[in-house]
């Protein structure tokens, strides 16, 4: 698995942006009402998640997600980036798990 460097700023501060590479699959899915997981292909290293029309909750793993157990939260209208973290046997996380704030929240993910 190649490492991309983050680039730093100014201040030396690590800078995420997105891997010019070729995405490794799509999800859209406008039907996230319950708790949605997600299986991330074996090459994911990173994910770049984008709720359309009502925020959306997030949970790394094969845990369900709900608006009282969640790890991000991604507003409506937003698109956020993240490394696919290590889970406690020190492997990525293979899933993601989201669920709607409130109906019609469509959900766009993008492996890489």
């Amino acid at each position: 698995m190649a490492r991309v460097q983050i680039p730093t700023d100014a201040n030396r501060n690590a800078v995420q942006v997105v891997p010019a590479v070729v995405a490794l699959e799509e999800t859209y899915d406008a039907t996230i009402s319950s708790s949605t997981e997600i299986t991330l292909n074996a090459s994911t290293t990173f994910i770049e998640v984008t709720a359309i029309d009502k925020g959306i909750f997030m949970k790394w793993g094969t845990t369900d997600v709900s608006n009282s157990d969640f790890d991000e939260f991604i507003a409506a209208g937003q698109s956020r980036q993240y490394y696919v973290p290590r889970d406690t046997s020190g492997d990525l996380y293979t899933a993601v798990n989201f669920i709607e704030q409130a109906a019609t929240a469509v959900l766009v993910m993008i492996e890489k």
